[in-house]
């Protein structure tokens, strides 16, 4: 029985394989390979730690952190899961973990770039979509952990339910239930809203 290949895995498989290569180039000391890594993956790391902060400053702090123990861990890579999954276990351990701690600063300001009202002709469209943003966002803070987790992972993140099930440790039927859910009880937490 043979295997299609999609377009999209194998873009995947190529990606990861030049990934592999990189990784293996930084263990033998090369620090360009792991630089490209950083450049490659600092903006899907920065987002998954900003999804748990709100906060610009520390959502930079967990992702240089995360790259710092995704630097030191290097060796124990094995290639099971592709590198970006790897690194984004990472992330979101150090995300929750530091959200528990209560080491996140209180101030949950939106990021620089969010929500713009300097644009006078569409101001109240703009009103409009920045307080349906902030409803959401009330929604998804009301979330159980793990339903808020697979949810950003797989939404924002754009995650294969695979990739989110080895990010969080737990088969893809949990992980498909927990992003069930996480709509579910948005959906009617808006409408409680409305």
């Amino acid at each position: 029985m043979a295997i299609a290949l999609t377009p999209h895995t194998a873009l995947t498989q190529n990606a990861m394989g030049e990934d592999l290569n990189l990784v293996q180039q930084a263990l033998k000391g090369k620090s360009d390979a792991f630089n490209a890594l950083v450049t490659k993956y600092r903006r899907v790391v920065y987002a998954v730690a900003y999804r748990y902060t709100r906060n610009h400053d520390e959502a930079d702090d967990l992702a240089q952190e995360t790259f710092i123990k995704a630097y030191e861990a290097l060796a124990s890579f094995r290639a099971d899961a592709s590198f970006k999954t790897w690194l984004l276990r990472i992330a979101t351990n150090l995300s929750i973990n530091t959200t528990k701690s209560g080491r996140i600063s209180k101030d949950c300001g939106q990021a620089p770039h969010e929500f713009s009202l300097t644009d006078h002709h569409h101001g109240d469209e703009n009103l409009i979509h920045e307080q349906r943003a902030l409803r959401l966002r009330e929604a998804i803070k009301q979330l159980p952990p793990r339903q808020k987790e697979a949810l950003m992972l797989k939404t924002y993140e754009d995650m294969t339910c695979e990739e989110v099930a080895t990010v969080m440790e737990c088969s893809v039927g949990t992980v498909k239930a927990n992003v069930f859910n996480a709509l579910k009880k948005i959906r009617s937490i808006l409408g409680d809203m409305a």
